[in-house]
């Protein structure tokens, strides 16, 4: 098992991306810190997963983008389970709005949820890790968005890119004490919110993506298990782009005169 004994913590667990990597830390061994700010019941359903698998769990509500509560989560966390060694800062939001018409609430709810958190969180983990003396991973979610434009999601790109640079920062400074930190960026995912978003959705995007289709949460929880596990234990600062391949593919039109 790859996480054997070891305690996680993932940000936004209670649905989608979240939500299959905290099943998944579980099928590996761990004890999940199941992390929610809405939906309750979606994250008492994952940790009823976690236990059905032998493991010992617990769902915390915080707003991660506020340090008071991403501290408490952090401690709550350490207090209940003894400790906290992989912590996955997953918590995103994805506000749709044309960038002329966007808000300066928009833009703030979106850096406090998505970027914010990652400083917030990963400083108070890294902080008992460094205390106790123990080894650590930290693994960010980052997106395809971090590569190029998405339409109307300007904020979101901003995020998730500063996300990127955030990941190699922290990956130098806590290199000394044993503590890395990668990112996982997926391309589009067959969610909850995207499907609530996109009416159209996953139907418009397959022709975007070499691999012909979108993925699943799945595909990218096994991949944030691996880059957490000491597997990938001479990896830090590093960006694993899970995306089908649509961050390596200029649009444009089927060479089909090329294959005849």
């Amino acid at each position: 098992m790859k996480l054997k004994d070891r305690v996680v913590l993932v940000t936004g667990a209670s649905k989608g991306i979240g939500a299959a990597i905290a099943v998944e830390a579980a099928c590996e061994g761990a004890d999940v810190i199941v992390n929610y700010m809405s939906d309750r019941s979606g994250a008492e359903e994952v940790l009823s997963q976690i236990r059905q698998l032998g493991r010992r769990g617990l769902a915390v509500h915080a707003d991660v983008g506020v340090k008071a509560e991403a501290d408490a989560l952090v401690a709550t966390g350490i207090k209940t389970l003894g400790k906290i060694d992989v912590l996955i800062n997953n918590a995103g939001i994805a506000l749709w709005k044309p960038f002329l018409e966007l808000d300066e609430a928009n833009w703030d709810r979106t850096l406090q949820t998505n970027l914010k958190s990652v400083f917030l969180c990963s400083q108070a983990v890294a902080r008992h890790l460094v205390e106790r003396k123990l080894p650590g991973s930290i693994v960010n979610i980052s997106s395809c968005a971090a590569a190029g434009a998405l339409d109307c999601l300007m904020p979101y790109c901003a995020s998730k890119g500063g996300m990127l640079l955030a990941t190699r920062a922290m990956a130098t400074e806590l290199a000394p004490f044993g503590i890395r930190v990668n990112s996982v960026a997926p391309g589009t995912i067959d969610i909850e919110r995207n499907r609530a978003t996109d009416p159209n959705y996953p139907g418009n995007w397959p022709s975007f993506i070499p691999l012909g289709r979108v993925g699943v949460p799945s595909e990218i929880a096994k991949p944030v298990i691996f880059v957490a596990s000491d597997e990938a234990a001479y990896m830090t600062g590093q960006t694993f782009w899970v995306d089908g391949g649509i961050t390596s593919y200029v649009p444009m039109p089927r060479a089909d005169f090329a294959r005849e």
